[in-house]
């Protein structure tokens, strides 16, 4: 009986540890978040098989580069043969009309071909275009993490914001409910009226709810954060409670926006309608091709062509070639093509230049907004710090019978707004630094 209890014990020590570290590695910090997401999120896999596509794409384009090879196989079985129709002296019957077929009844061939381009200018700027698509594709996925990484940033924030307000209020209302015992005893004793303590009661039930509250917030906010992620809803999510990394400077270095990747995109944009105009207007171009042929034919009476048919005949086609090809005149199509490009080059150019000044704009609102959450930040805290003191000297006059139960509640609803205040506050920095980072291109490099 001892063994077995033991063998128990020993069991349920193992399982203890064994969910201990898989606690341990199921928390996630900030940085644990991103790394996740960056892995897992549905957008960026869809980025990523764009980037793929593209990549297909370019070998496409490069193919048409490469010789081309045909091969084709024909057996045909001539129903009716073509009839040739020739003077009567052909055929011994002079001042007549004669008719000959022509053929024989089967026909089949194996044939070859080749055709290598030898200046295509069209193809060589395809293949540059190619080129800077994979370009394209890549900075698309670029952005489409620095996207999401700003959302889930944002949304981890939000839920750590939730967890403080979520413990202002459980302290609250441990200290409520401290002040119910006490009041209870001092209702029995008469030294407090009964609307007393029911408000302390009433004040308890405020505070339950608003914890109810922010419990589902925060519950939907991780629910939200879990889905951009990429993590299965019904897994746990703990995050690591960090110290509150306050940045005290706004000493940022100024934005390159030719680093930025919505620049990149709309130089590569730009690039890609101008190589768009070239290949359009390549089509005045000559093209010149080699090609080959060969093919090996058979013909005969006799659909099985049994080597006993004498009217079996075999017999092969071989040519080579060069092929130019010129547009002489197409109706004026290649120059209303090539004016839609330049036209759609003069639209990005207005895109970069708008892009400019909406990430200068973007940059110094979120300077401004730092300074200004850091300086509320400061200030709430100050406020925090006087409302404690505060509460608790109204706690101490309150428990002496000094004070009476009014001043307490107010000073702990003091309390609790400046709390909440600060959390706001908090967040708001939080914020304003993940736009700078985002405005000044070095967000995914900073987790």
């Amino acid at each position: 009986m001892n063994q077995i209890s033991y063998k128990i014990i020993f069991t349920l020590f193992i399982v203890t540890i064994f969910r201990c570290s898989i606690v341990a590695q199921e928390t996630f910090t900030l940085n644990d978040v991103v790394a996740f997401t960056l892995e897992n999120n549905r957008e960026i896999k869809k980025s990523m098989i764009q980037e793929k596509i593209g990549y297909e794409v370019t070998k496409e384009v490069r193919s048409t580069a490469l010789p081309q090879v045909m091969a084709s196989a024909n057996y045909i079985n001539n129903l009716l043969l073509p009839v040739l129709v020739v003077p009567g002296e052909l055929t011994g019957n002079p001042g007549e009309v004669s008719t000959i077929e022509v053929g024989l009844d089967y026909n089949t061939s194996v044939a070859l071909s080749l055709e290598q381009p030898l200046f295509d200018k069209s193809v060589f700027t395809a293949l540059k275009a190619a080129r800077s698509s994979e370009e394209l594709y890549a900075l698309r996925v670029k952005k489409t993490k620095e996207e999401v990484v700003y959302r889930v940033v944002i949304l981890y924030y939000n839920v750590s914001i939730f967890d403080r307000n979520i413990a202002v209020l459980q302290n609250n209302l441990n200290q409520t409910n401290k002040l119910l015992e006490i009041s209870a005893v001092q209702l029995e004793q008469g030294f407090i009226k009964q609307v007393d303590h029911d408000r302390l009661n009433v004040s308890k039930m405020n505070l339950e709810i608003q914890l109810s509250d922010l419990t589902l917030a925060r519950y939907n906010a991780v629910r939200q954060l879990k889905l951009m992620m990429g993590m299965d809803l019904e897994t746990a999510l703990p995050l690591v409670k960090e110290e509150d990394k306050i940045i005290e400077s706004v000493n940022i270095p100024a934005i390159s926006q030719e680093e930025l990747t919505d620049f990149k995109l709309l130089s590569v944009q730009k690039r890609l309608y101008e190589l768009e105009q070239i290949n359009f207007q390549s089509g005045y171009f000559p093209k010149l091709s080699l090609f080959a042929n060969y093919a090996y034919n058979g013909i005969s009476n006799d659909s099985f062509f049994s080597n006993s048919d004498v009217t079996t005949n075999w017999y092969d086609v071989s040519s080579i070639g060069l092929r130019l090809q010129l547009s002489i005149f197409d109706g004026f199509r290649i120059r209303a093509q090539s004016a839609q490009s330049q036209l759609r080059q003069q639209l990005v150019e207005e895109s970069i230049e708008f892009t400019k000044e909406q990430y200068n704009a973007d940059y110094a609102n979120a300077k401004e907004k730092l300074n200004q959450s850091l300086s509320t930040l400061r200030t709430r805290k100050s406020s925090v710090e006087l409302a404690q003191k505060v509460y608790d000297i109204s706690q101490k006059s309150y428990s002496e019978g000094l004070s009476d139960l009014t001043d307490l509640l107010s000073a702990e609803t003091a309390l609790t707004t400046s709390q909440i205040n600060y959390s706001a506050a908090l967040l708001q920095v939080k914020i304003s630094e993940a736009e700078i980072l985002k405005s000044t291109g070095k967000l995914l490099e900073s987790y």
